[in-house]
């Protein structure tokens, strides 16, 4: 329980340091936190504008832009897996939110499920490629 009341605060504290790179009109609609390796969090962040569509920043845990494309691209594909694993576990197993997509959480989540969980992952992985273009392409900052 105090993990996750860290947890929204931090992703209050990121969407707040977040703010500074909405453009004109714009305005955060989301903050989805990752952790690809014990202490690496990136934070994506969604902003929204109105009839303009969607932009994206990752932003490290001190608020920082991250500029590498293939740690945004690993923040994507873990978030969005446990997107899709959560719709195919029991209810009770899912944290209440805010949840921290990690491959701990994802081995938790995998060691309630059904053998329906391999192959949901399976067919997402599409949708999670298709999603990692959208980020890489509406980023905010030039990716390297």
């Amino acid at each position: 329980m105090l993990g996750r009341v860290g947890l929204s605060e931090d992703v209050w504290r990121i969407a707040a340091a977040a703010e500074r790179f909405a453009a004109t009109g714009e305005r955060v609609e989301a903050v989805l936190p990752s952790e690809q390796a014990p202490g690496e969090r990136t934070y994506l962040v969604a902003f929204k504008s109105n009839g303009e569509g969607r932009t994206w920043l990752g932003l490290d845990d001190s608020g920082d832009p991250v500029g590498s494309r293939d740690r945004i691209r690993e923040a994507v594909s873990i978030t969005a897996m446990a997107e899709v694993a959560e719709e195919a576990v029991p209810e009770t197993a899912i944290d209440p939110p805010p949840r921290l997509a990690s491959p701990k959480y994802l081995d938790a989540l995998g060691a309630t499920a059904s053998p329906e969980l391999g192959a949901a992952i399976q067919g997402a992985l599409g949708a999670v490629e298709e999603l990692a273009r959208d980020v890489e392409s509406t980023y905010k900052l030039e990716l390297t």
